[in-house]
């Protein structure tokens, strides 16, 4: 079979159209996936973004919870604190003094009373002193140096102050998990208060309720929880980020064929222009070689005939024009047949009978180049269209075959109805078989290794099975030589009169 050197490309507007229009569509994946991947990183800062935001809420939520929690019970102990043992004891003893172990026993009764069973760490009272007038510590009865510095503030102003006091810093502790106790701990400061003596009046400071809880494993929940959040966060935007990749790569799926089909129509479109194009040059051609090409070919029959035959110098080069007459009067007929195709008739059509007459008239070229033919043909091959132009389709085919052979080999035909229901012819020869490098080009017009070639033969039929609705495959056999594969509709025969 032919193999074809590629033709050079054109330098026109169109084939300088085709490269810019495919630069830009290769680039349209790039784009995609680099979108993809800004989608990503979108997605992820924004999941990240609003897990920080829901997991401080819930910090400062619980950090109010628990604020709000100690002062209320700083306000418990402080009338606990004036109704139990500070009124009992200006009734019982005159004056208020700690220090002695009746009034402290009686004071850490009332406290232990409020505070058992409740997440309280250490409880302190302060004097005007900055002394510990009382703790649930006993050792730190009667120090200084225990009391925040703001306590004189607190004192003079009565006003409620509450901290929380970190081992560490706080952004360290997502990374110190599981938290020991004590890392986090929240105090409040309260002024101790009695009753106003006198409406409208203030009531009177007696000192300073310090209240220190261990919030650690409340904090630890938290950072659990923020965990949680933006690990389910991670996951959520990788999942989104898979269906987006999926979507895309769906798209550009849809886009590449897209492309492919635009391109497929753009050299459709462009070799319908060469077509017209050459058509018009052809004719022309045609018009003004065809008939010379006719009296050269007669005249040089004729003169053969007339000239001795021991003459044989002059008979061989009779016989040498008759030949290239011949030859260029098909290569003549070839660019006619491309460049200006008929419409095919629509006629019942045996292909068995279409291989019978083109088998018959190369009967004498098989023999002499010994090409034995063996043929395995189902009966009732029918289609719709043109006898000739599908005997000109097999024809070629044919001719084809047996050049490539170059020499003795078999051509094998075979004919059968495919499971698609579509009549499939195959012709396979004993030859070298195709040129990989140059298959997918073989049905392109002007492609051609052969010396002397066109380049139309395979194009021509090509042109003629597709406009009977058709498909033409080119491959390589299994074991060896050139696969040419016809594909035609299938038509039913017309049922006869009864």
């Amino acid at each position: 079979m032919l193999e074809r050197k590629t033709p050079a490309p054109g330098d026109g507007p169109r084939e300088q159209e085709g490269v810019q229009s495919a630069e830009a569509e290769s680039t349209l994946p790039g784009y995609a996936r680099t979108l993809s991947w800004l989608s990503l990183v979108v997605v992820v800062l924004t999941s990240l973004g609003l897990s920080f935001f829901i997991s401080h809420w819930a910090r400062e939520a619980l950090l109010t919870r628990q604020k709000e929690f100690a002062r209320q019970l700083v306000e418990n102990l402080n009338s606990q604190i004036y109704r139990r043992f500070a009124l009992p004891t200006l009734l019982g003893y005159g004056r208020i003094a700690i220090r002695v172990p009746e009034q402290y026993e009686r004071l850490d009764q009332v406290v232990q009373s409020v505070i058992h069973g409740l997440p309280v760490e250490r409880l302190r009272i302060y004097d005007f002193s900055r002394l510990v007038a009382y703790s649930t510590s006993k050792e730190d009865l009667g120090r200084a140096g225990l009391s925040p510095p703001y306590l004189d503030k607190i004192l003079q102003d009565g006003q409620t102050h509450s901290e929380i006091i970190t081992a560490f810093p706080i952004w360290q502790a997502p990374f110190r998990l599981p938290l020991q106790e004590g890392s986090f701990v929240l105090r409040v400061l309260y002024p101790l208060r009695g009753e106003a003596l006198r409406p409208n009046t203030p009531p009177p400071i007696m000192g300073a309720l310090e209240l220190t809880q261990d919030i650690t494993g409340d904090y630890e929940q938290v950072l659990t929880f923020q965990g949680i959040i933006v690990v389910m966060c991670l996951l959520s935007s990788v999942v989104m980020f898979a269906m987006l990749l999926m979507l895309i790569h769906r798209a550009e799926r849809v886009l590449s064929a897209r492309v492919q089909k635009n391109r497929q129509l753009e050299k459709q479109l462009h070799s319908n222009e060469r077509l017209v194009s050459m058509g018009r040059v052809v004719a022309s051609i045609a018009h003004e070689i065809r008939n010379p090409l006719g009296i050269i070919r007669s005249s040089a029959e004729l003169l053969q005939r007339r000239t001795d035959k021991s003459d044989a110098g002059t008979r061989r080069i009779l016989g040498a024009i008759y030949d290239e007459a011949v030859r260029l009067s098909q290569t003549v007929n070839d660019f006619l047949d491309y460049a200006r195709p008929r419409q095919p008739r629509q006629d019942m059509v045996d292909v068995n009978l279409v291989l019978d007459q083109a088998l018959a008239f190369l009967e004498g070229e098989m023999n002499t180049h010994s090409v034995a033919v063996e043929r395995a043909c189902a009966p009732d091959l029918l289609v719709r269209g043109d006898k000739d132009l599908l005997y000109r389709a097999v024809y070629n085919i044919l001719i084809n075959g047996q050049q490539a052979m170059d020499g003795p080999g078999i051509l094998r035909i075979s004919g059968r109805v495919a499971a698609s229901g579509q009549i499939c012819l195959e012709f396979l020869d004993s030859g070298p078989g195709f040129d990989t490098a140059s298959l997918s080009s073989l049905l392109e017009p002007f492609f051609t290794t052969k010396d002397g070639g066109t380049g139309l033969g395979l194009p021509i039929v090509k042109s003629i099975i597709a406009s009977h609705g058709g498909s033409i495959e080119l491959e390589n056999g299994p074991e060896g030589g050139a696969l040419v594969r016809v594909l035609l509709p299938a038509a039913t025969a017309p049922q006869e009169a009864s």
